[in-house]
């Protein structure tokens, strides 16, 4: 590993994403800010008016698809050119200029949904009936007439939708503090310094060298803990905000707003968090047996909760072009509708943000707009587990591509509840390949490491944040504070719970893990990634086992977008998440995953 990473105007263009297929450059990107600043008025003569006529309703839900898209279009640019060079002012205050601009646009629209609320549903589908082209409106217009009675008048939503910018800020405050002012120590090694930042700690977390690990983690861990009471405010601050609009909005808990959303039935939430109690004994069998295999001891900084654990077994090295197409071996039964768009996004359109520079900030994500690619920013760190990231954002990707490509704009996303399907699903396919595929039993062990750290992620540690959360928004409902010394006390206690003793803990540093997850920010958003990797296993072994039958219903699901309720969208490819039973076939995986895993390294 270098000493310094590469200034970002230094990475090659191959590693990097074609940003200039969303602006030209940042005078274009000024040029369409000052456009959309200009037409913020443009909604006006609607007010008071929605209920006219079936035309002045479609022109108005268009004119206001149109500036949200142009809007969110400013901002897409320069969050992704602030993702990759943090650091940067001109992109701070890009981004900076972008929200606020957003949340303009959404207070120029705030009297919409009010309006549209005081419309008789007869008189909705009369409307319907008199203008076909309203009819694509449909399931959104159901789904706000499930909202009716947590709408207010108009003069308050506008005022919820101006306050959406200065309450967006905190989270904007911790990412600041995360991605440009911690700072780290070095790891000295063999007469090297190993550079500690966002952009290399997954890399030295799975370094051959037990002392590499451990300095990376604390070093990682240290940096964190210097700004946890600025940390603990920013969070606090971002929960309060939520709490403070479920009571606005007279929802009986922040919990109950954030499920009524996506209209999940609090019962999924209780599911999950009950299955996974009661499989931790599962989880302390896996710790037990790779402690084991490790020779007696098992440290948390060889199981972050953040990133993959040390491998067992090193795994092969991989360059991008040969960890893409691992994945595109992997998604070949859901066949070329699928196959041959993404082998163009990764080789020819440059979807993918992978190359390390300075400034980069940390984690994987996709991201875009119906009319862009749909982008995939990480940092390819030439091993398995970032082919794993791959197929992850990868699924998130297609699942936009598919969206985008067959729903309107007023569709054209879709629920988080789904999102992590999709993304856990093409994981879980190329997965099965490469296991297919395994020649001798260390490949196979590293492909095992892959899966556990998938399944370490999305269903140890991202339920364990779920209990987390859950009790950092019950406290403040209850009137009580979060603080630094709660926030990493408690999180160590929930860690600890699940490690069942087997796995030697730093308190304070494992503590620190709250600060690693900016999902935190987004509420009540870490259980659905425990429900989607559920969901998609048991989908991928449908599609396995079918073959073209399941695969037809998941590319239908995929098309589906935000059309449909996102259990009704899971329905169409064939699971039920009201029930606990996907969340216990999900455990039935791992179980045999661990079964074969323990088979392996027992017989070394």
């Amino acid at each position: 590993m270098s000493e310094a990473l590469p200034k970002r105007s230094e990475l090659p263009k191959e590693q990097q994403w074609s940003i200039e297929t969303v602006f030209a450059n940042e005078a274009e990107w000024e040029k369409a800010f000052q456009e959309v600043s200009a037409s913020l008025d443009e909604l006006k003569p609607f007010a008071g008016r929605l209920g006219e006529s079936a035309q002045t309703l479609l022109q108005a839900l268009q004119k206001r698809d149109r500036l949200n898209l142009a809007a969110q279009k400013v901002g897409l640019y320069a969050s992704l050119n602030l993702s990759t060079d943090g650091a940067n002012p001109t992109y701070a205050a890009m981004n900076a200029q972008a929200s606020s601009l957003i949340a303009q646009v959404n207070a120029a629209a705030a009297f919409i949904v009010p309006e549209i609320l005081r419309i008789e549903p007869a008189k909705l589908e009369q409307f319907m009936a008199q203008e076909p082209e309203l009819a694509v409106y449909r399931h959104y217009l159901e789904r706000l007439q499930l909202r009716r009675a947590h709408i207010r008048s108009a003069e308050v939503e506008e005022v919820m939708a101006q306050v959406g910018d200065p309450l967006a800020s905190l989270s904007a405050a911790a990412a600041a503090a995360t991605n440009a002012d911690m700072v780290f120590r070095p790891v000295e090694f063999d007469g090297m310094r190993l550079p500690v930042s966002h952009a290399t700690i997954g890399g030295l977390l799975v370094h051959e060298s037990p002392l590499v690990r451990r300095l990376a983690w604390e070093h990682y861990a240290d940096g964190h803990l210097a700004l946890k009471n600025t940390l603990a405010a920013t969070l606090q601050g971002s929960m309060k905000a939520f709490v403070f609009q479920a009571r606005a909005r007279n929802y009986p808990s922040s919990l109950a707003m954030s499920l009524a959303f996506n209209h999940i039935p609090q019962k999924v939430y209780d599911n999950l968090l009950e299955t996974f109690r009661a499989h931790l004994p599962l989880w302390h069998r896996y710790w037990a047996i790779r402690k084991k295999a490790s020779g007696g001891s098992l440290h948390t900084y060889d199981v972050p909760t953040y990133d993959a654990p040390a491998p067992f077994r090193s795994g092969p090295t991989l360059s991008f072009a040969e960890a893409a197409e691992m994945v595109i071996r992997g998604m070949e039964p859901l066949g070329p509708e699928y196959v041959e768009p993404m082998r163009k996004g990764l080789f020819e359109e440059r979807w993918v943000d992978w190359g390390l520079n300075q400034g980069k900030r940390a984690g994987a994500y996709s991201s875009g707009l119906k009319g862009t690619y749909p982008f995939i920013f990480m940092s390819f760190q030439n091993d398995l587990f970032s082919m794993s990231t791959l197929a992850h954002e990868l699924g998130h990707s297609m699942h936009s591509y598919f969206t985008r490509l067959h729903q309107p704009h007023v569709y054209c996303r879709y629920s988080l509840f789904v999102a992590e399907v999709a993304s856990n699903f093409n994981q879980a396919l190329t997965r099965a390949r490469l296991l297919e595929e395994a020649t001798d039993d260390d490949f196979k062990i590293a492909v095992l490491e892959e899966a556990f750290a998938n399944f370490h992620r999305y269903l140890f540690v991202m339920p364990t944040l779920a209990r987390f959360e859950l009790e950092c928004y019950q406290r403040l409902e209850r009137g009580e504070a979060l603080n630094a010394a709660f926030l990493t006390g408690r999180m160590a206690e929930l860690f600890a719970e699940g490690y069942g003793g087997e796995v030697e803990i730093d308190p304070e540093r494992l503590g620190a893990s709250w600060m690693n997850f900016s999902h935190l920010y987004s509420p009540y958003y870490v259980y659905q990634y425990a429900t989607g990797i559920a969901a998609a296993n048991a989908l991928a072994q449908d599609v396995l086992r079918e073959g073209e039958p399941a695969a037809r219903r998941y590319l239908e699901f995929l098309k589906a977008g935000d059309s449909v309720f996102p259990l009704d969208a899971l329905r169409i490819a064939g699971i039920d998440m009201e029930s606990p039973e996907p969340i216990r076939r999900a455990f039935g995986v791992l179980e045999h995953l661990i079964d074969e895993f323990e088979r392996l390294v027992s017989s070394r």
